[in-house]
């Protein structure tokens, strides 16, 4: 067991790892998935972004906490989220598709399979929208949000002098692909 640089995982895993699972849902045409992605991920960055803000990483990972990373994901997702009540977009959206597949409110996702790294100008200020009657969710529009957020997380985590700062226990996870 070691524990991970933070900006090792910024470089390793955010950048490697979750951008290209959201890129490949998004190339093969998964948008609940490519949705998921973003909303799991979402909440973890969240929670670099309390730990970056002073929370400790032991209350900011305990359970109960991830509807409190989210709101932290929404606030560093910039000013077009601020008008989005977090616990409401959490439970109609993440809650509907992790617990139940479907989102809570009638929904639309839209998805361009031709833009996998989300760098197309979709002309929208967030990609959510969501009211009590409706949510609609541009996956690229959000995945380039998520990745807008990253960047702010590391200039923060720059500032502050957080880079070195050892970061959740790293249990050597490995995947392996297998084919026949």
């Amino acid at each position: 067991m070691s524990e991970l640089k933070l900006e090792t995982f910024f470089s390793e895993i955010v950048k490697k790892e979750m951008y290209r699972d959201i890129s490949m849902c998004i190339v093969n045409r998964s948008p609940v998935m490519a949705v998921i992605a973003i909303f799991a991920y979402g909440e973890m960055l969240g929670g670099i972004g309390r730990i970056l803000e002073g929370e400790d990483e032991k209350i900011v990972f305990g359970a109960g906490q991830s509807n409190r990373n989210f709101a932290s994901f929404l606030k560093w997702a910039g000013k077009a989220y601020s008008d989005l009540d977090p616990r409401e977009t959490y439970r109609v959206i993440r809650g509907g598709l992790f617990h139940r597949y479907f989102i809570r409110n009638p929904a639309v996702i839209e998805m361009n399979p031709q833009d996998p790294a989300a760098t197309m100008d979709y002309g929208m200020k967030r990609g959510i929208w969501l009211d009590r009657d409706s949510v609609m969710i541009n996956v690229n529009q959000l995945y380039k949000d998520m990745k807008r957020t990253v960047n702010r997380l590391k200039i923060k985590m720059k500032k502050e002098k957080m880079g070195k700062m050892e970061f959740a226990q790293n249990l050597g996870m490995e995947f392996s692909i297998i084919s026949r």
